[in-house]
């Protein structure tokens, strides 16, 4: 019986095969400008994506250039989140502003944490911001308050987030 990891291994070789089978073919039959030659983007986190290029000679000679791109930093990431919200449905309480979430991610969490979850961070604090949400809907009927707005995310409920979900 072959292992799983095997397995795998083999099937990502037999991919990369497949690529370069590709692009060969491609460049025999008129090349990269030719209209069916395959567009094949890379992308992953820079050191894995290096050591993945160094481990694959005959596709590190195909790939010339290069992109980086930098991590968003807390203020980007929370005009993402502020414009997520909005394409929701949701508004930002008054005392709520995008600074202040800024500032509050990057006292809440580490570089390295808001490294590996990049722009993913903002979906994540949306779903946990709506979450934060329906348990003020579900508090208020129980105490039967009737002014909760189920549209609005306020400081509380981020800063709920991040403490709770955000380590």
């Amino acid at each position: 019986m072959v292992s799983r990891r095997s397995n795998r291994a083999d099937t990502a070789q037999d991919a990369i095969a497949e690529l370069v089978a590709s692009m060969d073919e491609s460049s025999r039959n008129g090349g990269a400008s030719d209209e069916n030659a395959p567009l094949i983007i890379l992308a992953g986190f820079p050191m894995e994506m290096q050591s993945f290029l160094v481990n694959q000679p005959e596709l590190r000679t195909r790939f010339p250039l290069t992109f980086e791109f930098p991590d968003y930093s807390c203020l980007e990431l929370a005009q993402i989140f502020a414009d997520l919200s909005h394409a929701k449905g949701f508004d930002l309480d008054s005392d709520l502003t995008i600074s202040d979430i800024a500032k509050l991610l990057d006292k809440e969490t580490t570089a390295s944490w808001r490294t590996e979850h990049n722009g993913r961070l903002s979906e994540m604090l949306l779903t946990g911001a709506r979450t934060e949400v329906r348990k003020r809907m579900r508090a208020a009927q129980f105490e039967d308050v009737d002014d909760v707005d189920p549209q609005l995310i306020m400081r509380e409920d981020i800063e709920n987030v991040m403490r709770e979900d955000f380590k």
